[in-house]
């Protein structure tokens, strides 16, 4: 595999790790006041649609060769999104005290 595709590889790989994020928020979110045996089956049936997305990305891409870094790099990709929605969440927040003591003031 050369370096172009590989590179492509990564970027996907990585991409669809923070999608990956995007979509278990919402599912989380979906399900938040469902039954308990809905709640297992639609988790089940959103990990295998997301898995199988990855796969046919991955075969779009480089003609389905898998390698241990494209995942460790998908994984990357979810940590990042964790740690900066946490953060942009704070200063979502922080934003919102600042306008609203700002109006008062003014």
């Amino acid at each position: 595999m050369d370096y172009k595709l590989q590179l492509l590889s990564f970027v996907v790989s990585f991409i669809f790790g923070i999608v990956f994020y995007l979509g278990n928020r919402l599912n989380s979110y979906l399900i938040k006041n469902e039954k308990e045996i809905f709640k297992y089956i639609n988790t089940f049936l959103f990990i295998i649609d997301f898995v199988l997305l990855y796969i046919v990305l991955i075969y779009k891409v480089n003609q389905g060769i898998f390698h241990i870094y494209f995942i460790i790099t998908a994984i990357l990709g979810y940590i990042l999104a964790l740690s900066q929605f946490e953060k942009s969440k704070k200063y979502v927040k922080w934003l919102k005290s600042y306008i609203t003591s700002r109006k008062k003031v003014l």
